[in-house]
């Protein structure tokens, strides 16, 4: 959808005190324009929004002249949904289930039949990098189950690597805005791009990265969906999350003002695991913000993937918290595939702590004689990022120069100052959210307005690799 009617639907949900937000408002209209006959509560049932929710935003929509009446499109509706939604089907397309082989597929839906014989191309799997190839009734079937939840129509769609060329069958349906692939393997790449250009898919882009790099700025905040099949390692799942919600879109500006987005989606393929393991990977989709909607046991089927036992299980995720989250992140030495971690002692992907670290310079010297004022300027900091501070410890050093040392309830945070030098120190550690160092660095930046800064940040735990990385306190700031 383009970015005019995006306004119109978050600030509808913004009226309506929609929790679900611009993608429950979605989800009525596109229920309401595919079951034009049902009831409040067979809606609220196929949307899973309560019903006073579900009148309130009708009546937005309503109000906006988007349908005709609460709990009637009219053909103005239907108009507007088709011409602004590009939602295309009038009904269920696939009314009993998408599991199907490639001979039940219906005859709308004949053109993704040829992926069957373009999948006979597919280079030859990476086992290094964790790649095993989907059967074609499985890439079909992920293509069709995305169709039947109403994220393919008028999507824009990423895939964080593709070995299986799952984004081939869904650019063959020729229903989304825009399909993008990520992927490490050049091969993987030159093939998915070849056999685009062979099928003539529209909008249909390749990008050779690797996730452990920060993620190009051309593909944050932009994506409604999300498909993966990661590394089948905790720690590669979790890095693929992370880039997930890093560009999927969370936030939309109106007028000057940003607004958050909740609930784009993400198809997450994995594996098998003991209990313990799979504990783990259920507490890594929670951590990054994302819920389970739906989860289809051994979804997925391989051909000769050994690690997997040859299926795996298909998860269908929504973002449900949004949180400022470092874009130049990279974490290149990090292990993330199976074999690296068979090679060496697992390093948790979780840190314990961040510890930030940076420096302030002035030609005003005057400026950092005022020790009572850099206390409170620093204690203020802590505040603001709704860090709890313990103790705080102080000392004025003769002639000039000073030290405060917060004890805060997730570790500490120190300040010195050398009034003869133009320069100040800071000195973070927390075990808390990277976004509230984040905060605390820009309060102090915006507060002593320093004529030049530098700031880096590293995450820290055991057996972490020692490096710090440069900060971004250009991005924005928090509201």
């Amino acid at each position: 959808m383009n970015l005019k009617v995006e306004e119109t639907l978050t600030l509808i949900a913004e009226k309506a005190q929609l929790a679900e937000g611009i993608e429950g408002v979605r989800s009525i209209l596109l229920t309401m324009f595919r079951f034009p006959s049902l009831k409040n509560k067979k809606v609220s049932q196929k949307t899973g929004i309560a019903i006073p929710a579900l009148a309130a935003v009708r009546g937005e929509l309503v109000k906006a002249g988007i349908i005709e009446k609460k709990n009637y499109l009219g053909e103005n509706g239907r108009t507007w949904i088709r011409e602004n939604l590009n939602l295309e089907f009038e009904y269920d397309p696939l009314p009993n289930n998408f599991n199907l082989s490639l001979a039940e597929i219906p005859e709308e839906f004949a053109s993704i039949n040829k992926i069957e014989e373009t999948l006979t191309n597919r280079p030859e799997p990476d086992f290094a990098l964790d790649q095993s190839h989907a059967i074609s009734s499985t890439v079909v079937n992920r293509a069709l189950y995305l169709l039947k939840k109403g994220d393919i129509e008028g999507r824009k769609i990423a895939f964080l690597g593709d070995d299986d060329a799952t984004s081939l069958a869904v650019g063959l349906l020729d229903l989304a805005e825009e399909i993008t692939v990520i992927d490490i393997d050049p091969n993987i790449i030159k093939f998915l791009s070849e056999s685009a250009s062979d099928s003539s898919l529209k909008n249909y882009k390749v990008l050779t990265h690797d996730l452990r790099e920060s993620s190009p700025t051309s593909v944050l905040n932009n994506y409604d969906v999300v498909v993966m099949d990661p590394p089948y390692t905790n720690e590669g799942m979790r890095l693929f999350l992370k880039r997930a919600k890093q560009i999927l879109k969370t936030s939309i500006n109106i007028e000057g003002k940003d607004h958050q987005v909740i609930g784009k989606r993400c198809l997450l393929c994995f594996g098998n695991k003991p209990p313990k393991e799979m504990q783990q990977i259920q507490l890594s989709i929670l951590d990054h913000g994302f819920i389970i909607k739906e989860m289809i046991p051994y979804f997925n089927i391989y051909k000769g993937a050994s690690i997997l036992g040859q299926f795996s299980h298909l998860y269908y995720l929504e973002l449900a918290e949004i949180q400022n989250t470092e874009d130049k992140l990279s974490l290149n030495l990090l292990p993330i595939y199976t074999a690296e971690l068979k090679k060496r002692k697992t390093i948790p992907y979780r840190p314990i702590g961040y510890h930030f670290v940076g420096e302030m310079r002035f030609s005003n010297q005057n400026i950092l004689l005022e020790n009572d004022k850099i206390q409170k300027i620093f204690l203020d900091s802590l505040d603001y990022a709704d860090l709890i501070t313990y103790d705080i410890f102080h000392h004025n050093y003769q002639p000039y120069g000073f030290s405060a040392v917060a004890m805060l309830e997730t570790s500490h945070a120190a300040i010195h100052t050398w009034p003869e030098h133009g320069y100040i120190s800071v000195d973070i550690f927390i075990c808390d959210e990277f976004s509230k160092g984040l905060e605390v660095v820009r309060f102090l930046r915006n507060q002593f307005k320093p004529e030049t800064y530098e700031f880096l940040y590293m995450e820290r735990g055991k057996d972490s690799t020692i490096k710090y990385e440069p900060l971004d306190l250009e991005q924005k700031e928090k509201s």
